[in-house]
């Protein structure tokens, strides 16, 4: 074959190309620093790429982001339940100072000083948040777990308890010796024998303050209410046993128009300036039509007091406005023409009023106890009865008409106590949970009651309790929180992060695991006792005082003073019997919430260190997947550089034997 000097030159420069080719490819992973610039240069390392690439970026995300994070959130949320846990160690030391030591009255007072602000600031701590998201609040991240300032906002709550929840109380009864001053002491008359002090059984709940009203329309209730005074009111001033509700004129006796007549005319004298003449006339006149049914006659002037409308439980409709804005008079206008039957008439017609109103409170213990109240109109269910009384009543007080009454329920709502008769606690006390019906605890013991005044750091029920809430936006709609709460078992607001292949850690912890109602109740209960002492020492001083000052020659005066200070000394005996039990109790109390509490804390450290665990081996899979990744990416670049100068001196060489090359010809040799 010949082999011509074109041939040699083509021959050449392709051989330069090919070298400058392979130059540029090596040129490119020098400045690159990867082995390909293109999927088509090699096609199994740009697949191993994607994967490898893909396994880094995921593990950087747990390794840079997820793990910090959740070490930090783990971190706010050890430090917070550490404060509380130092908080409640306080307490227990002042529990521990006030039971195992004589107190005097400036003793008293510090314990009682340093009780209360430790009580208002146990539950500050819980507000704690990371990035702006409260830790303890569940998946309510942007609510705080305390109210953060005073509130008037209605809630309907739903504990559900059981029967440990029930304990015992003391109530001491000193009648009005906390009125004495140096004015009036010669005419209170107390001693002694007018002191007592009763044990009753209670379940505590975990509110107080809370409202003694149901959930629909107050006017109702009130209402309600109206039929209960006045049929006392007037069974009492007339000594009668009637009905007065779908009867006619004509069917009334004398006596019966008298004592309708006085409650028509106690209502007419307190309406209100500017009430409608025609209402007054009507209210007036209310005799002038003999045939007309009282019920109606006296619903119809009822009516035209009213402007709107509400739906009640039952589903049917009334009017609820008033004009002029007076709800008692409204009230008393209606309950004179409404049912008003003594105790056997009533029981009968319970069902007639059961629409009126609404359950203030339902207790009920599922399968085996139910009570439920209606308050104004006295409902009862199931043989279960729920009777309403005020902290400050008297004749008697609610803890002595329970303890006085075997198959009493009292419900306090000053003090959020439902007091519990000897009969009705031995029946809770025997409730337990069959294993036989999974789907229903027979053991727990409900409480629905309603709230709609709140102090800045009450702790707030949506974090803990099945609970229905006003809106706030003056619709009258309610949020339902928390409605799974009531079925066994059910999943609490739990907050995990992703932080490794298959690998989630808990990261929160809930407020009822840690931040326990209980723990501010307890010392609301322990000032209570000790303000109560501290009261009574002062009314003894007062006493001695007046004592001192008194003419021996005031025998009588003298012999009053010594009665009261022996009912002092008694009401004092009484008062620090119950202390002092607080006070050993708190001790008992307060080391569960801190065994509480120091669980929250070694449970946090113990997702610390799975978190940590986690770490350190995410730490060594993305050195593993990183170097998997160079290796298949990236090029070495001391051989790299070292094929370039190689490649650089046999391009440099092809081109000077080219050159040579095409420098000869055949006319050199003619």
């Amino acid at each position: 074959m010949r082999i011509t000097n074109r041939i040699m030159q083509r021959n050449n420069l392709s051989n330069i190309n090919t070298n400058k080719i392979y130059q540029d490819k090596l040129s490119t992973q020098m400045s690159t620093q990867k082995k390909i610039n293109r999927p088509s240069d090699d096609p199994v390392v740009a697949i191993r790429a994607l994967r490898l690439r893909s396994n880094v970026t995921e593990i950087t995300q747990y390794y840079s982001k997820n793990i910090p994070d959740a070490q930090s959130w783990l971190k706010v949320t050890e430090d917070a339940i550490s404060n509380l846990a130092q908080i409640v160690t306080t307490m227990i030391a002042r529990c521990d100072k006030g039971a195992n030591s004589y107190l005097e009255t400036k003793d008293r007072k510090i314990i009682l000083e340093e009780l209360q602000g430790l009580g208002e600031a146990v539950y500050s701590t819980g507000d704690a948040d990371y990035a702006g998201r409260y830790v303890f609040t569940g998946y309510r991240t942007d609510t705080p777990l305390s109210f953060l300032a005073p509130k008037n906002q209605n809630y309907t709550i739903t504990e559900q308890l059981d029967k440990n929840a029930i304990d015992s109380v003391s109530k001491v009864d000193v009648g009005n010796l906390l009125d004495i001053n140096s004015t009036n002491y010669m005419g209170v008359n107390v001693d002694e024998d007018k002191i007592s002090s009763v044990d009753v059984h209670r379940i505590r709940l975990a509110y107080n303050d809370c409202s003694d009203y149901g959930t629909f329309d107050d006017l109702k209730k009130a209402q309600n209410a109206m039929i209960e005074k006045n049929a006392s009111a007037i069974n009492q001033n007339a000594g009668l046993n009637y009905q007065v509700g779908n009867v006619d004129l004509n069917n009334l006796s004398a006596a019966e128009k008298t004592a309708i007549d006085t409650a028509v005319n106690a209502v007419i004298a307190n309406l209100p300036a500017g009430t409608d003449q025609e209402v007054i006339d009507r209210l007036t006149n209310w005799q002038d039509n003999p045939s007309e049914n009282l019920k109606d006659h006296f619903k119809e002037i009822n009516d035209e007091l009213r402007t709107a409308n509400e739906t009640l439980p039952d589903g049917s409709v009334m009017q609820v406005g008033i004009t002029p804005p007076s709800a008692e008079i409204n009230n008393d206008i209606a309950a004179i023409g409404a049912q008003v039957t003594p105790t056997a008439d009533w029981k009968a017609n319970q069902d007639a009023f059961a629409a009126l109103g609404s359950p203030v409170i339902e207790f009920t213990s599922p399968g085996s106890t139910t009570f439920m109240d209606q308050k104004w109109g006295g409902l009862v269910e199931n043989g279960g009865d729920i009777t309403m009384m005020h902290s400050y009543e008297t004749n008697p007080n609610p803890y002595a008409y329970a303890a006085a009454n075997p198959d009493a329920v009292v419900y306090v709502p000053e003090t959020g106590e439902l007091l519990l008769g000897e009969n009705k606690y031995a029946e809770l006390m025997a409730t337990k949970d069959s294993e036989s019906t999974a789907s229903l605890n027979e053991g727990e013991i409900r409480v629905t009651y309603e709230k709609d005044t709140w102090k800045k750091g009450d702790l707030r029920p949506e974090h803990y309790f099945y609970c229905e809430a006003e809106k706030e936006d003056g619709s009258g709609d309610s949020i339902i929180y928390n409605d799974t709460y009531l079925t066994p078992d059910a999943e609490r607001q739990v907050i995990e992060y992703d932080v490794g292949y298959n690998q989630t850690v808990r990261i929160n912890s809930t407020a009822d695991e840690c931040f326990k109602h209980g723990v501010g109740r307890e010392v609301d209960d322990i000032v209570n006792a000790m303000q109560d002492v501290l009261d009574l020492e002062g009314i003894k001083a007062d006493l001695e005082n007046i004592k001192q000052n008194t003419q021996e020659s005031d025998k009588a005066a003298l012999d009053q003073i010594q009665k009261q200070l022996d009912a002092v000394e008694k009401a004092l005996t009484y008062a620090k019997e119950k202390e002092q039990k607080l006070f050993e109790g708190g001790l008992t109390a307060f080391q569960k919430y801190l065994d509480d509490a120091n669980i929250c804390v070694t449970n946090c450290g113990s997702r610390s260190s799975k978190v940590e665990l986690v770490k350190n081996r995410t730490q060594n899979q993305k050195t593993t997947y990183e170097t998997l990744k160079s290796e298949n990416e990236d090029v070495d670049i001391t051989e790299v550089a070292i094929e370039l100068s190689a490649a650089d001196l046999t391009y440099d060489s092809a081109l000077m034997a080219a050159g040579k090359v095409m420098q000869t010809t055949l006319l050199n040799f003619i």
